[in-house]
């Protein structure tokens, strides 16, 4: 269970999940997301691409804001037979106490950040909630980890941009596999998952380019799941 959350908006927040998503229905799992923001643009994915036939039985969105739904909803999963589930929690904008609820059920928080002073900074700020929440709990260690995913990183960065990134892996937990500037993932936002357009297309140059998304999320999702399982045991 991931939750992905970052102060500044637009940052990449629902397109991070739309292909996560995408990448566990692509390998055999499971997908509940929740969207909790108010704008409900990840539902409103998933209605469009139920329209478009660029949807998978195995996933399902879940529009709410009440922690107690959404630990309703965890708790039939977990009493399901064993299998291959993930959940992705899309959060509302900012990082504030409204959100302890919701995270501390996750096993991981993820943030997406663009290389930019204005990502940078509203990153950072998460952090330092996610410090906060420590302080908040009665104990420390039921609070998930954190990882950033750095995002939207062009094929030719430029000076300013890779000093950003440097100061970002300097400074911040950042899983190794960036998320590159592709136009794949401006389609999967408006159509569908990832997998189900690639499949439903006949255009070889489109299919090309949405299975490097594809291929690009499922190492992205590998290095979360390899933190995640590395965090369980640590503690």
């Amino acid at each position: 269970m991931i939750a992905v959350i970052n102060r500044k908006g637009g940052c990449g927040k629902s397109t991070l999940v739309r292909g996560l998503a995408s990448a566990a229905i692509a390998r055999g799992d499971r997908v509940t997301v929740f969207d909790t923001d108010s704008s409900q643009s990840i539902y409103g994915w998933m209605k469009v691409a139920k329209q478009l036939g660029n949807w998978n039985d195995r996933a399902e969105v879940i529009h709410t804001y009440d922690p107690a739904e959404i630990t309703a909803k965890l708790d039939a999963i977990y009493n399901e037979p064993e299998h291959d589930h993930l959940v992705l929690i899309d959060t509302f904008g900012g990082a504030s106490e409204a959100l302890d609820d919701v995270v501390l059920q996750s096993h991981l928080i993820v943030a997406p950040v663009r290389p930019g002073r204005g990502d940078y900074t509203e990153t950072m700020e998460t952090l330092i909630w996610h410090e906060r929440l420590k302080g908040r709990v009665n104990n420390a260690q039921s609070v998930p980890d954190y990882r950033v995913v750095i995002n939207a990183v062009s094929a030719d960065p430029s000076a300013t941009e890779r000093q950003a990134i440097e100061q970002i892996f300097g400074s911040m937990p950042v899983i190794e596999e960036p998320i590159m500037e592709r136009k794949a993932y401006k389609q999967v936002d408006g159509e569908g998952l990832l997998g189900e357009i690639r499949d439903n297309t006949r255009k070889g140059i489109i299919q090309n380019h949405l299975t490097n998304a594809l291929e690009e999320m499922d190492a992205v999702l590998q290095l979360l799941d390899e933190a995640m399982l590395t965090d369980a045991e640590a503690v």
